[in-house]
């Protein structure tokens, strides 16, 4: 099976979309297709680690999936990994590094990354 495909499926997996829902499942078929080297599998296992979808919460393995897709070209992943940084979440709070993350995923053609970016650059990292 191709990446492309193992993604596919692995969504529906996660969604329930004509199948029953099932994590695990979908966290093993995004490895595969991460392995492959999908950059949006990579960035949804990310989410997975993140979250603990399929499999337990692992925020250094988030962070590297996050980081990978980011370097990949991946504009979503290019948001989280500066959130990462602007909120200080498993790495170093780092505004510059985070606003350097942040200002990419605003130049990408992903308009959620965009628009996330954008919300994240006014959030100072204190809650």
């Amino acid at each position: 099976m191709r990446a492309q495909e193992l993604y596919e499926l692995a969504m529906k997996y996660i969604y329930g979309d004509g199948v029953p829902e099932d994590n695990e499942l979908a966290t093993k078929l995004l490895t595969q297709a991460h392995d492959l080297g999908h950059v949006e599998a990579t960035y949804n296992l990310g989410i997975c680690y993140h979250y603990g979808f399929g499999t337990g919460v692992d925020l250094k393995k988030a962070y590297e999936l996050y980081l990978e897709a980011a370097n990949g070209g991946y504009g979503k992943g290019m948001e989280l990994v500066g959130r990462f940084y602007n909120r200080g979440i498993y790495v170093k709070q780092d505004r510059r590094q985070a606003e350097y993350w942040l200002q990419k995923a605003m130049g990408s053609s992903d308009p959620e990354a965009v628009a996330g970016a954008k919300k994240e650059m006014i959030f100072d990292g204190t809650a």
